[in-house]
């Protein structure tokens, strides 16, 4: 495969991370393998990687004996950018390649879909009976009910009812009806996700879980790990929106991002260095299903079953990529500031 062109930045280490999480397919984030045709919504990717085009582009820098990789590539439906300093070239390329190996692992594991993954044979057996489960979907299940706790609800893995009769898992022509949204709304409101080390049960037919806004943090965190464990110490990774920088450039106090203004296409509403730290904005201005006038975002008030409309957009700073991809949907919906966020930025 042939080598991405570069795209010019003041500095090689300083994106501008202009994108929100879940841009680069038409229904909510983290949707690799889902039966609608992915596109290019929030972000030009590279202005010349086309769809599914992985692109290495490996330029010569001084950095204390380091060498600079950059990789693009694709994966849980969206555009990832990756950037690290190694020891040598080729230590570099091996470890952007197991750190997106590990993200596609992720991603079988806990995609809505794919039928053959593990959170859709849990969603499956709702109802009926317990599943053994392996330590990503054990672990997710354990962050999700404590940011649900911690959010008093705002964040709630068991909105797939309400994401269903929205249209935005099963297409539909009208708006949902009073009733259906009520239906939903109840399956929400009741499910319970029970889990006792590896066996976890889902009582109620009705629970569904979906993990778009908690899939990819995980995911980035676990591509991380895998880097540490190769020796990388400066690496910064983004799935389109969701991003999470470990130490920061040769030089410098962090990784230069900016936060995009949703109401000035191609404006930075504000930059930010990020070293050891994660990054993850939230928004329903895009990712859109239409009935007639009544335009809906993918991102859902539990409480309401009505899309979120508290704040336009929100941008939160976290330790962890997995808490910063679920604090920030909890901001969008309840418009405050949940706790274990360092820095946040609404508009």
């Amino acid at each position: 495969m042939s080598a991405a062109p570069s795209r010019s930045h003041p500095q090689a280490w300083a994106p501008q991370i202009t994108a929100l999480k879940g841009s680069a397919a038409p229904g909510p984030g983290f949707s690799l393998g889902t039966r609608r045709a992915p596109t290019m919504r929030r972000r030009d990717f590279l202005g010349a990687c086309g769809i599914g085009l992985a692109g290495i582009f490996v330029p010569r820098r001084p950095g204390g004996g380091e060498v600079f990789v950059e990789r693009w590539s694709w994966a849980m439906g969206q555009a990832v950018h990756l950037m690290v300093y190694a020891g040598s070239e080729q230590a570099g390329l091996d470890a952007c390649a197991a750190a997106l190996a590990e993200l596609r692992r992720v991603e079988a594991r806990l995609t809505l879909f794919d039928d053959a993954s593990d959170l859709c044979e849990l969603n499956r057996r709702a109802g009926q009976r317990t599943m053994h489960v392996d330590r990503d979907l054990a672990a997710v299940l354990a962050l999700a009910e404590g940011f649900r706790r911690a959010t008093g609800g705002a964040f709630n893995v068991a909105v797939e009812p309400l994401m269903r009769v929205w249209g935005f898992h099963r297409p539909r022509t009208t708006a949902p009806s009073p009733s259906e949204l009520a239906e939903a709304r109840e399956a929400v409101a009741t499910a319970v996700v029970q889990l006792a080390g590896d066996v976890a049960r889902l009582p109620s037919a009705h629970t569904q879980l979906d993990f778009g806004s908690i899939g990819v943090g995980y995911g980035i965190d676990r591509a991380l790990a895998v880097l540490r464990a190769r020796g990388v110490r400066r690496a910064f990774l983004d799935v389109s929106g969701d991003v999470a920088a470990s130490g920061a450039p040769p030089g410098e106090a962090g990784w230069l991002v900016g936060i995009a203004d949703p109401d000035r296409p191609g404006v930075t509403r504000a930059t930010l260095r990020l070293r050891d730290v994660a990054l993850a904005t939230a928004a329903n201005t895009v990712s859109l299903v239409r009935y007639g006038a009544l335009v809906a975002g993918h991102v859902m008030d539990p409480a309401t079953g009505w899309p979120a409309r508290a704040l336009t957009q929100a941008s939160v700073v976290t330790r962890a990529a997995v808490a910063a991809d679920a604090l920030s949907t909890a901001m969008l919906v309840s418009g405050q500031a949940p706790p274990g966020v360092l820095k946040a930025y609404a508009v």
